[in-house]
């Protein structure tokens, strides 16, 4: 299998970026091409040692409630830290590896933008055109959305539904019934919602006559050889996925990913990440006006925390300039401007963000007890990120 390499320090606005994820110019392996530094520097340009790292980690494999944790800071154009460490099941005692595949639940959402963003490239859709202009029959008279008589779902577009002014709920299944409704008019305000995306998935297999995984296959898995990626649950995937056995959840977590997600379904290792973080760094894949017009920021954030959306707090945006792109949250810190997204589900707490002017990023993947809380600690320890909005992500 091949591995490739940051061949450019140059991210989108002229910028080179640290990323949590390995990614080079073919190689055999990834350290043949792009040792491991033993030394790093901060966003603040403190120093940071690799041994210092990996110590630190396993105390946090030790003490946190995690079984599986895989690690990986980007600096310019090395991976200057990965690491993966802990077991995939208790049962087999099996240790986790390059290969090990995790659930990446919302970080799902960047990969599915991309996937957007190439078919705009390539004139199958616009982004402001409202979608249901693409469908042969009216919205509602779709099984899945039989309930939505509501017009206003003729203002949707790609751009509202990515940037998550649906007006939708995150998910129809706390409401009684299951049915899908506004809670508010398209692209009055940001919202985040899984029914969007997942809407939006609805529209491009209609559009294409093609499921999201062929679709992400053709478009983003192959052409960056993110080989051990897919939003569908595979049987390769059965000896070296990580999960917690003492949950019993494995059968039910394999149930969850039959079907197709944009939302919450993607399965993929940092490695395989890795190399969608340096297409976008390096401008491969999408053209780079293409990938300028995905980070710039759509929707100003003034609510108090991801999902309380009718409770706000106008100087979040303020401060922090907190706003959602297509696909990335996005904030402004006196290291400058920043792109990220968190996962997190049951028994998951993944999370990655990129400096973009420090050119210095980390992607964390891990398998969890209990609530979420490992990330804040990782990404201030190895990178010194003390800014991204883990409070009002609910951490």
């Amino acid at each position: 299998m091949k591995i490739f390499h940051l061949c450019k320090a140059t991210f989108i606005f002229g910028i080179s970026g640290v990323f949590l994820f390995a990614v080079l110019c073919p190689v055999d392996r990834l350290e043949a091409a792009n040792p491991q530094a033993a030394e790093w520097q901060t966003i603040q340009g403190e120093s940071r040692k690799a041994s210092q790292a990996e110590s630190f980690l396993r105390q946090v494999l030790d003490k946190s409630g995690v079984t599986a944790l895989s690690v990986a800071v980007i600096q310019g154009s090395q991976v200057v830290f990965h690491r993966s460490m802990g077991i995939v099941d208790k049962k087999t005692k099996r240790r986790v590896d390059e290969r090990t595949v995790f659930r990446t639940a919302s970080l799902s959402k960047p990969v599915f933008a991309f996937l957007v963003m190439k078919l705009v490239e390539e004139g199958v859709l616009e982004l402001d055109i409202p979608l249901y202009q693409y469908l042969k029959l009216p919205l509602n008279k779709y099984p899945e959305y039989s309930g939505l008589e509501d017009d206003r779902f003729k203002l949707l577009t790609a751009r509202i539904l990515l940037s998550h002014q649906s007006g939708f709920p995150n998910w129809r299944r706390v409401r009684p019934g299951g049915s899908l409704n506004f809670e508010f008019a398209p692209g009055e305000k940001f919202k985040y919602s899984g029914e969007g995306y997942r809407l939006l998935q609805f529209f491009l297999e209609r559009i294409t006559g093609k499921g999201l995984n062929q679709l992400s296959k053709e478009k983003i898995f192959s052409p960056l050889g993110m080989e051990d990626s897919s939003f569908l649950w595979e049987s390769r995937f059965d000896s070296n996925f990580a999960f917690n056995s003492n949950t019993g959840l494995r059968r039910f977590l394999i149930q969850t990913k039959l079907e197709p997600n944009s939302a919450y379904s993607l399965l993929t290792n940092t490695a395989d990440y890795a190399k969608f973080l340096s297409a976008i760094a390096n401008g491969s894949g999408l053209k780079s006006e293409t990938i300028d017009m995905m980070l710039e920021p759509q929707v100003s954030i003034t609510s108090k925390s991801l999902h309380a959306a009718q409770e706000t707090d106008p100087k979040i945006h303020e401060t922090m300039r907190l706003a959602w792109s297509l696909g990335w949250g996005r904030f402004r810190c006196p290291q400058g401007e920043a792109i990220f997204h968190v996962g997190f589900e049951e028994g998951c707490d993944n999370y990655a963000v990129v400096f973009l002017e420090r050119k210095t990023g980390i992607v964390i993947q891990s398998v969890v007890t209990g609530a979420k809380g490992i990330a804040p600690r990782i990404v201030k320890e190895l990178i010194g990120d003390i800014y991204s909005p883990f409070s009002w992500l609910d951490y």
